[in-house]
C-alpha cells in the first residue's frame, strides 16, 4: 500500500516558515516559490533554504529590454538598443 507524505507547506509568495514552526530534520515547502526550507542544526536555530547557497538566475523580458535577475534582484538589463547595464559591483575578465 502506497504512503502519502506531506511537508508543512504554503503557497503565500515570500513566506518563510519560522523555527518554532519546523523540528530538527522536518522539511516545509512553498509552492508559490518552489523554495524548500529546513531548520539548521548548528546551534544557529535559523531557518535556512535548501538549494539557495547555488543562487537562482533567471531573465525575462520586459517590453523592448531583458532583464536579468540572481535570486530575485536585478543584476543586468540590456536594452532593444543593444546597451547593457550592470547593477552593483563589476569584475571582467578576458583581453581584446
Amino acid at each position: 500500500m502506497a504512503s502519502t507524505i506531506r511537508m508543512k507547506r504554503s503557497a503565500v509568495a515570500t513566506k518563510v516558515p519560522t523555527t518554532a514552526q519546523l523540528d530538527l530534520g522536518e522539511l516545509a515547502i512553498n509552492t508559490r516559490d518552489g523554495k524548500l526550507f529546513l531548520k539548521r542544526a548548528d546551534g544557529s536555530e535559523e531557518i535556512v533554504e535548501v538549494g539557495a547557497h547555488w543562487g537562482a538566475f533567471t531573465a525575462q523580458a520586459t517590453g523592448a529590454n531583458l532583464t536579468f535577475r540572481y535570486n530575485g534582484t536585478d543584476v543586468m538589463t540590456l536594452d532593444g538598443s543593444g546597451n547593457l547595464t550592470v547593477l552593483g559591483n563589476v569584475t571582467a575578465f578576458g583581453s581584446l
